[in-house]
């Protein structure tokens, strides 16, 4: 499984870079509970509740106790410089992989223009083969189902509103490649990385669903104003690409 492979890649350098902090205990690690977590939660198409998904996967009633415990109380310590150094890590390690992977060069997006999407793979030539954002979720929305409806492990995935907005009018101007929406997912149960491409996001948000407004948190004290994104939008697991997927549609975009 390509997630393997990433995780195998780049797990040295994570885990090294949060020797400091405090993270759950199976964060970064793939093991026999991620991989039945990611058949049933993800592979079969079929969102499942999440206490049918506790009797038919052992440990994961415990580990979802842990992740409760874990996440719930860390939900209003987010400090946004660590988290942008953070999101910049895994966007490095990302694009490392990728490019040994597919051997092509990746490199940060516009530095000169913020609002579009934050990294891209060349082709030979020189030119841009696409834009990919990348998107951690290592917190699940634990109290997803009284909020919104949707069980955590399905509805915490999520964009920004008004950014992604921004996005898509960029792309409607004429940009130069395609754009995908990468959700680098590394919850206690489901781990992986899924993608989107602006088409689908396009139709989400078209259409209004999956929308919620979070709570203003202590770290947003920390932001400009225009930095806090508090309307959020979230992504539909299932209608998701896997990482396969997307390695192979990267592939074809770099030779065409």
């Amino acid at each position: 499984m390509l997630y393997e492979e990433l995780l195998a890649f780049c797990q040295k350098r994570l885990l090294y870079f949060f020797r400091n902090v405090p993270t759950f205990e199976n964060q970064f690690c793939w093991t026999s509970l991620s991989k039945r977590c990611y058949e049933e939660m993800y592979q079969k198409h079929v969102i499942t509740g999440t206490e049918e998904l506790k009797r038919s996967i052992p440990g994961l009633a415990q580990t979802c106790q842990r992740c409760a415990a874990f996440y719930i109380p860390a939900r209003n310590k987010s400090i946004p410089k660590y988290d942008l150094i953070l999101g910049k890590q895994l966007e490095e390690a990302l694009m490392a992989f990728l490019s040994a992977k597919l051997g092509a060069k990746t490199c940060r997006g516009d530095q000169q223009n913020l609002s579009l999407p934050d990294c891209r793979i060349l082709k030979p030539d020189g030119k841009t083969a696409a834009y990919f954002e990348v998107k951690f979720h290592a917190a699940p929305f634990v109290k997803s189902r009284q909020f919104t409806g949707r069980y955590c492990y399905e509805g915490s995935a999520t964009l920004d509103l008004a950014k992604i907005q921004k996005q898509l009018a960029l792309i409607d101007s004429g940009l130069d490649a395609p754009v995908f929406y990468v959700h680098w997912i590394e919850y206690p149960c489901l781990k992986g990385i899924f993608y989107q491409t602006s088409a689908q996001v396009r139709a989400e948000f078209a259409g209004g669903s999956g929308e919620f407004a979070r709570r203003f948190r202590d770290g947003d004290r920390d932001k400009a104003p225009k930095n806090v994104y508090l309307s959020k939008k979230y992504a539909p697991l299932l209608e998701m690409g896997d990482f396969e997927s997307f390695a192979a549609e990267l592939e074809r975009l770099i030779h065409t």
